[in-house]
């Protein structure tokens, strides 16, 4: 007796079945269609054009004067830097080209008080140094709610304060722009951050040599310290020295389009807003459903990114088509997540 065509005895195994397309005649699987998903979008890098700007004032006294110091910051770019993903990497927080200019125009405005009042730039650089020690000095849990949140100069600047690291970066940042080398100083074994700046052999007090440059120990905690004058707390201690100009920082953006033939195909672009080429970048996405699990997967190959220079990566994956859920798309360096943000959850009823 023979059923459908095939002996009794014989099974159908997969050598058998024969494929039309992409699928297999002869199987029960469907293909994902997650029309739902389709139009995601997103995007890390900042459209400074957008109005809206936040004004921060200080003032300082130089010798018998107050002098007042005023900032705006555009309001999407404050948001920017509070929604980076936090690096351990600390000369990055440097690297990022965004502020450039709003650390140029403070230390504009100290150049050109130097200019008026005949000072050297050494008298100017003191200036800035009283500038960033006369800070609020808070910790990451009571300024952020959370440990170890290294803040980018502008973020330091709008809170008027932060701990060791943000007004170290903060005043590196303000060094270079002003045309004086600068590296951090990270005393882990005394959980402390200074600054380094470069200076001739001839400077009394203490420095460290690095790459052939003496730098010089700048106290950025509290006021009264001078250049080459340590606290006791890091004597007889060696720093690392971290550079602060050789990092890349990627920012980008993505879409999801669903396939005609199944699954989706995330589109990115990124972009290397650093001062250092990045080797390895690459677009990472993970579909997760309503309790942050993980659905799927997917990686791009890794591209190498010039500094100033954009790229653009595709990723394909297979979302369910029946399952409430959100994208996160992450960029990679060295294989460890850059930045990331995620999109509101979808449905596939709409709801």
């Amino acid at each position: 007796m023979l059923i459908a065509g095939y002996p009794l005895e014989t099974s159908l195994d997969l050598e058998q079945t024969k494929s039309f397309g992409d699928h297999m005649v002869g199987t029960q699987e469907e293909p994902s269609f997650p029309m739902f998903l389709n139009g995601l979008s997103g995007s890390t890098d900042p459209n400074l054009e957008q109005s809206g700007s936040i004004q921060k004032t200080f003032t300082q006294d130089v010798g018998s004067r107050k002098t007042n110091l005023t900032i705006q910051v555009p309001e999407v770019l404050s948001s920017y830097y509070a929604n980076r993903t936090r690096t351990r990497n600390y000369g990055a927080y440097v690297s990022d080209s965004y502020d450039d200019s709003y650390i140029q125009s403070i230390v504009s405005e100290f150049e050109t008080y130097g200019n008026e009042n005949g000072l050297s730039d050494r008298e100017i650089i003191n200036h800035m140094m009283g500038f960033v020690q006369h800070l609020e000095y808070s910790t990451d849990e009571v300024s952020t709610g959370y440990n170890e949140y290294p803040k980018y100069p502008t973020e330091t600047l709008l809170d008027k304060g932060g701990d060791c690291e943000d007004t170290c970066i903060l005043l590196a940042s303000m060094l270079e722009q002003f045309g004086y080398g600068a590296v951090l100083l990270a005393f882990y074994d005394a959980q402390h951050m200074a600054l380094g700046i470069a200076g001739e052999d001839d400077i009394q007090g203490s420095s460290v040599t690095h790459n052939g440059q003496r730098y010089y120990y700048v106290e950025t905690t509290d006021t009264g310290w001078t250049v080459g004058e340590a606290p006791e707390q890091v004597q007889g201690h060696s720093p690392e020295v971290i550079s602060i100009r050789s990092h890349p920082v990627l920012v980008f953006s993505y879409g999801v389009q669903v396939s005609p033939k199944g699954g989706v195909t995330v589109n990115g672009g990124l972009k290397n807003v650093g001062d250092a080429v990045a080797e390895t970048a690459q677009l990472r996405v993970q579909f997760q459903d309503g309790q942050q699990n993980t659905l799927t997967t997917a990686e791009s190959d890794p591209q190498t990114i010039p500094v100033g220079g954009d790229t653009e990566l595709s990723v394909s994956a297979v979302p369910p088509d029946d399952t409430k859920q959100r994208v996160e798309v992450s960029v990679l360096l060295d294989g460890s997540i850059h930045d990331s943000m995620t999109s509101e959850y979808r449905t596939p009823n709409g709801d």
